[in-house]
Order: C-alpha cells, then structure tokens, then sequence
C-alpha cells in the first residue's frame, strides 16, 4: 500500500517534478532548476507579457519565447533587450522534496 504525499498549497511544487533545466509555474511564478539550485521570477515577460517558463533555459538565462529578451532567472536581471526592466524574484525553500515560493503579502487588503 502506497502513501499519497500530503497536498500541496499553492505555492508549493515538488522539487522532483522539476529536473536542473527545467521550470515549473506555481501560480504566477516561474520557478527554474539551476543545476540543483531553484531561482523564483514572475512568470511573464515584461516586455509584452511574454511566458517565460516556455523559453529556453541555458544555465541560469532564459530567453522570452516571443521576442528575445534574455533574463538571468536568480537575480532578475535583463541580459538583452528589448527588455528594460528586470523580472522580479521570490525566494524559494526547500522542505524534503516540497519546495516553496515565498511570496510577498503585497496582495493582502491593508486596513481590513
């Protein structure tokens, strides 16, 4: 008899459901496996909205599948345009085979 593993939140994914290479989008995040190593952006471009978890991930740069732009996906830095500003980041731990993007609260209504 096999244990199912417990459900995971929202923000939360298996770090054995994502190989170094690839990505996998935990809501609106892209979260990347950089040769062991996980690095969280937002999940589009933000040139025209591009997604980013279904351009080529080589290292730790990935390239906007709709016009190029390149991202260093752990810092959020623009590589090459037409790009101009950088992805945003979110942390990510790691918990067993249970990763978790820390998301800001920015969401949160203020002076509920």
């Amino acid at each position: 008899m096999t244990i199912d593993p417990a459900p995971l939140m929202e923000n939360e994914f298996r770090i054995s459901q994502v190989p170094p290479g690839s990505v996998v989008l935990v809501g609106d995040v892209a979260v990347f496996n950089v040769d062991g190593s996980f690095c969280a952006t937002q999940a589009t471009c933000p040139h025209k909205q591009g997604p980013l978890s279904e351009g080529p991930l080589d290292g730790s740069t990935v390239t906007c599948p709709w016009h190029g732009s390149q991202f260093n996906v752990c810092t959020g830095a623009v590589l090459q345009g037409p790009a101009q500003d950088p992805l945003k980041t979110y942390r990510v731990t790691v918990d067993g085979d249970v990763g978790r993007v820390e998301i800001p609260l920015a969401h949160a209504v203020q002076g509920a």
